[in-house]
């Protein structure tokens, strides 16, 4: 990623990926409330995005990943955890596969599945307006709430990226994830995966978390954002932070005595 922001000074490295309408900026609610003397974060933008807007691409999410990967090598890390919100999710758990043991941990945000996004024919249709549309947009956001939120909330998250988001890096980048089906490819990764769920999500719920997630991965811990719905980073950011790091303590304070990870002979980025 040519565009990214990194967050705190911590030894433990999150690398965080943004849903379909977010650039890096979509984590700042929630890490005001980090704790970045023990943390570093770093956020992307895909191409197509934010300050990455005027970069071309294919705009799927494997270069998605190719570019991570350059990112990691780039800011020298070598442990990180690999988190995203909604599509981002996504695109972390592809990375964790491309660098098994560069990964300690992965964290999903009212995350996309390893299966894949839905690809009902109207959510289909709909997403491919919304490419151009910010009233459409705005209808998948009251629809992503179960129409919980005001119409206030909706254009303000629309309005803070709509002019940011290439509509072709859009399109790529939703219709790839309709395509995209990991999960053989990640039922033998040995992390630890934390699914954060809102509570009133419609479709990244607890109920279809354990049906997907919980039955992909060996080490699954699923965390109900209560309050919240399919954007947590924004209407929860205080629990939505606190459940992650309580999570990554955890683990990350295990990770410390253990043996290298032996996954396959190297890295596939």
């Amino acid at each position: 990623m040519k565009s990214f922001k990194l967050v705190g000074t911590g030894e433990h490295k999150v690398l965080l990926f943004p849903g379909l309408m977010g650039t890096k900026d979509a984590f700042d609610a929630m890490l005001k409330y980090a704790d970045l003397e023990r943390f570093q974060y770093a956020a992307v933008d895909y191409r197509g995005y934010g300050c990455s807007k005027p970069m071309e691409g294919l705009f799927t999410l494997r270069e998605a990943v190719v570019d991570a990967c350059k990112l990691v090598e780039y800011l020298g890390w070598k442990n990180i955890a690999v988190g995203g919100h909604s599509l981002g999710a996504l695109v972390a758990q592809m990375l964790a596969v491309a660098m098994p043991h560069r990964t300690s941990a992965i964290l999903s945000i009212a995350g996309v599945s390893a299966k894949g996004a839905a690809s009902d024919p109207a959510r289909a249709a709909l997403m491919e307006e919304a490419a151009t549309s910010a009233e459409k947009r705005q209808q998948i956001v009251k629809g992503g709430t179960a129409n919980r939120c005001s119409d206030a909330f909706a254009r303000a998250l629309v309005a803070a990226t709509f002019a940011e988001i290439s509509p072709a890096a859009f399109k790529g980048y939703e219709s790839d994830a309709r395509r995209t089906d990991i999960r053989e490819q990640v039922k033998e990764l040995p992390h630890p995966v934390l699914a954060m769920v809102g509570e009133f999500d419609p479709a990244c719920s607890e109920q279809a978390a354990r049906e997907t997630t919980a039955t992909f991965f060996k080490q699954v811990e699923i965390q109900v954002i209560r309050g919240a719905s399919h954007y947590p980073p924004y209407e929860a950011p205080a629990e939505t932070i606190a459940a992650l790091e309580r999570f990554l303590g955890k683990h990350l304070t295990r990770e410390q005595d253990a043996p290298p990870l032996q996954l396959g002979t190297g890295e596939n980025a």
